[in-house]
């Protein structure tokens, strides 16, 4: 086969992001992204070295898509359920972004950078809500501080959640924690969100 010019690193990153929420990134291979594109075994080598070059990619448009849905949010609140919402949604692609199989993000400025667009975003919009509130004279070290907290709560709310969706009901009994989040993914779920982000926000 001939290589192509064009967009191909595109190509391959969008193909690859697709073929990540349905094989799993494990099983993605350049090669077999270059049969699905018609272009040559080598043609995919021209713009990354490694897989794991093309999968910092596709990690990294999880980021900006994440960020993206996270800046349409109308408030604070609305961020962390943007942000779960986006975890179930593309499931294989958040265990990529926030596993361990690329290593430390530095080895990926691309990344890294996207990354830490999120970060920033989850800042801004929680300090336009102390400013909302009132608090307009928050520092920014309680600021990160709060921002890390609430990421890591969403973080563990969605690794729950998922085990939610995995497990059945009738198995459960009354006082296992799962069968409390079963409860609560099905009723009044916003509410415990909202509750727990006030609660972590509190100054």
């Amino acid at each position: 086969m001939k290589y192509h010019h064009g967009n191909l690193k595109e190509n391959l990153i969008e193909q690859a992001s697709i073929a990540c929420e349905e094989f799993g990134w494990e099983n993605i291979s350049l090669r077999n992204l270059a049969k699905q594109l018609e272009v040559s075994q080598t043609a995919p080598y021209r713009h990354f070295e490694t897989k794991e070059d093309l999968l910092a990619e596709v990690a990294a448009k999880g980021f900006r898509m994440m960020n993206d849905d996270m800046n349409k949010a109308s408030n604070f609140l609305e961020n962390g359920l943007a942000y779960c919402d986006f975890a179930l949604k593309y499931q294989n692609t958040y265990d990529l972004m926030f596993g361990s199989y690329l290593g430390s993000f530095t080895q990926y400025p691309i990344l890294m950078d996207a990354s830490l667009t999120v970060f920033i975003t989850l800042e801004k919009n929680l300090k336009d809500h102390f400013i909302n509130l009132g608090h307009d004279d928050v520092s920014k070290e309680i600021i990160d501080e709060k921002a890390i907290s609430v990421w890591a709560f969403m973080h563990g709310i969605v690794g729950i959640l998922r085990k939610t969706e995995r497990a059945s009901k009738n198995d459960l009994t009354n006082e296992n924690p799962i069968k409390i989040m079963i409860n609560l993914s099905t009723n009044n779920w916003d509410k415990y969100i909202e509750k727990s982000i006030n609660n972590i926000l509190s100054i």
